[in-house]
């Protein structure tokens, strides 16, 4: 018990000691950051996400708008790659998940589903190897428009790929199928 203390002390003082521009982006300064982030990204975007949320009746809203970005990004040629929960506790947040995933990965986004047996609580963007936005905001409608929410908008090349690395490994973990087990 003693090792795993001092191997996360070890972790947090080596992100700490990232140089890098921190910039919070609490509750509704969060959608304009990150549309901004992502209408200006040029080779890379990730996305590991908990809850992503699209309301089809709804096509003016936050998570239109996100869902567009990331469209958008993929159609001028930026690498786009999602990665959404889908645990096999919490069924339907993984059938909106595989709702935004789907309509996602008919536009040519590759979208990946974390292993069942795990929750993927993450809320992070990773864009060009440059900017990683991390914090507490899922992409719903409470989280995006009602709730009080913290995130922030880091740029810093260290911290990326920090993060980059951990997008992979858990993708590497991932499938790009729904789970037999939500198709039955």
């Amino acid at each position: 018990m003693k090792f795993l203390r001092y191997l996360m002390l070890f972790w947090v003082v080596k992100l700490w000691a990232f140089p890098a521009d921190v910039k919070p982006i609490p509750n509704r300064e969060y959608v304009p950051a990150l549309h901004e982030v992502l209408s200006q990204a040029k080779k890379t975007i990730y996305v590991f996400m908990f809850s992503a949320r699209y309301y089809p009746q709804y096509r003016n809203d936050a998570n239109s708008l996100i869902l567009r970005d990331l469209i958008n990004a993929a159609k001028r040629g930026v690498k786009v790659e999602v990665i959404l929960d889908a645990s096999n506790w919490n069924r339907s947040n993984t059938l909106d998940n595989k709702m935004f995933g789907d309509t996602l990965a008919k536009c040519g986004v590759d979208v990946y589903y974390d292993p069942p047996d795990v929750t993927s609580h993450d809320k992070l963007v990773i864009v060009d190897g440059e900017i990683t936005i991390v914090g507490s905001t899922n992409w719903s409608y409470y989280a995006l428009e009602r709730n009080n929410e913290a995130s922030v908008l880091i740029k810093s090349r260290d911290v990326a790929e920090y993060f980059t690395k951990y997008f992979n490994k858990v993708k590497r973990l991932s499938t790009k199928k729904m789970p037999e087990w939500f198709l039955e």
